[in-house]
């Protein structure tokens, strides 16, 4: 089903919220499959899985808990089915993890970053039944068809854990869902992708914001003279050009490509601020996590870079940064000008 390599571009501004579905999409083997944002808690490095039976269920610790795992691709690829999943590298490879309707953790191992889409809801359709019991897809019953360009094959992203969603939208059967801990609709609570900001910290960026992640060498950026240092450059991203921004050097770190640990391929965040899409480019992403802003304090006065302060709404327990897009947006709006 899958024929072009992840090429997402979230859609938000072409539908209006209650005309569509904010979803997380991911791949799996040749499928793209999603799961409403509000199931997903967090996406980590998948770490080693300790034990697991045929049908793709397994376990996996994550510190002094133990969760289940539900390995996708043993269920879309038949032929895999006898392998076992500890024996499976799972280097390179991220966790996923979401909750059942009882409260229980579990995870979804997959081979990609996933990424943050609207759907329209005039995209969602049934699966046909015939293809869900040949395919042995039973726990899909509604898919996504999405068009990416002209004369290209539509994406299909089959839809998971959205039988309430879809009855309240679209008036179909549904059951009323239990509400997981921690799952509460809250405006002090949010949703950050977290990634490395100096020695020791971390910075907090939207989820919302991030459209995609992608891995990028120094010669594949296009130099950009007469420019802040800050600004690296441009790249070639999904047919339009990307302005890349050295985010840490922004803030007033010392610039990436100048370390003596830098990175070999660098992360590039493809964030959307204020109306532009920019690629900042980090070391580390680290995971996708909630927070609840009222624990966030003031940043000190005394903090080195205090460049940063600029930029920043607050500090969270663990030297976690909140970034304020709404000042960096200004800075980079600034600089086009």
């Amino acid at each position: 089903m899958l024929n072009t390599p992840f090429p997402f571009k979230r859609l938000s501004g072409t539908v209006s919220e209650s005309d569509s579905l904010r979803v997380v999409v991911f791949a799996i083997a040749d499928y793209l499959f999603a799961l409403p944002v509000g199931a997903v808690l967090k996406v980590i490095a998948c770490p080693p899985i300790s034990s697991t039976v045929e049908s793709g269920i397994g376990m996996v610790d994550l510190g002094a808990q133990t969760i289940t795992i539900v390995d996708l691709r043993q269920k879309v690829q038949p032929q895999q089915r006898h392998q076992v999943l500890s024996g499976v590298d799972t280097s390179g490879r991220f966790l996923l993890l979401t909750q059942t309707r009882t409260g229980e953790i579990c995870g979804i191992p997959v081979d990609k970053p996933p990424a943050l889409i609207d759907i329209p809801l005039e995209a969602v359709r049934p699966v046909p039944w015939s293809y869900r019991q040949v395919a042995e897809l039973n726990f899909v019953s509604h898919m996504a068809v999405l068009s990416v360009a002209p004369n290209e094959e539509p994406l299909k992203v089959l839809l998971l854990g959205m039988n309430q969603i879809l009855a309240d939208k679209l008036g179909l059967p549904g059951t009323t869902p239990t509400l997981a801990p921690g799952l509460t609709s809250c405006e002090q609570r949010q949703r950050f992708l977290r990634f490395s900001l100096g020695d020791q910290g971390s910075g907090l960026l939207p989820f919302h914001s991030v459209v995609d992640m992608i891995h990028i060498a120094s010669q594949e950026i296009s130099p950009a003279p007469a420019l802040p240092s800050w600004i690296l450059g441009f790249y070639n991203w999904q047919g339009q050009m990307l302005r890349l921004v050295d985010l840490e050097h922004l803030l007033g770190y010392a610039p990436l490509f100048k370390r003596q640990s830098r990175p070999e391929k660098p992360i590039v965040l493809v964030v959307e601020l204020q109306n532009q899409v920019v690629g900042f480019l980090v070391a580390h992403v680290y995971d996708v996590e909630w927070q609840d802003l009222q624990q966030a304090q003031s940043a000190p006065t005394d903090f080195s870079p205090n460049k940063l302060l600029n930029f920043v709404r607050g500090i969270l327990p663990g030297d976690r940064w909140i970034l304020d897009t709404k000042a960096i947006a200004q800075t980079l709006q600034w600089q086009t000008h």
